[in-house]
């Protein structure tokens, strides 16, 4: 048994130190979020955590930093993050909704509070960042260092 934890113990240190990524969590984040829409009550979802959550926050975590961090790190991309949703309206009335697509571009609608709107593509290369139209006509360029 102690061999075969300091087995793992050596291979998470190893993957950590190898692929020099941090990654975006995606599997971690979608159980926190589970958690607090599963229960609702913040006191309930906290009971909840310390008797389910921590062991199974440790296994996504693992998980995580193993396998799906070191694919978003190689690949670009995180398979459990595709489909991803964000939706942010700040005080004014305007509005941004975005989603990972499953090629890795990024999905966006601009909404302002006349009514107008706007659909983008962002695109991400080795060293350029495109802002598309919905035609896929390039709007804007930039190239990014990381």
């Amino acid at each position: 048994m102690k061999r075969v934890f300091l087995s793992l113990l050596a291979a998470c240190i190893f993957a950590g130190t190898t692929t020099g990524c941090w990654g975006s969590f995606a599997l971690t984040k979608k159980a926190y979020d589970f958690n607090n829409k599963f229960w609702g009550n913040k006191w309930i979802s906290w009971i909840a955590y310390l008797i389910l959550g921590s062991l199974v926050v440790g296994v996504t975590m693992f998980v995580d930093s193993l396998i799906l961090n070191s694919l978003e790190f190689w690949t670009g991309s995180n398979p459990v993050a595709l489909g991803d949703t964000y939706h942010e309206t700040d005080a004014n009335g305007n509005s941004v909704t975005a989603v990972k697509m499953e090629d890795g571009s990024l999905y966006m609608r601009l909404d302002t509070q006349n009514g107008e709107s706007q659909e983008l593509v962002l695109q991400r290369d080795e060293e350029i960042i495109r802002i598309l139209d919905t035609k896929g006509n390039v709007i804007r360029e930039a190239a990014y260092a990381e």
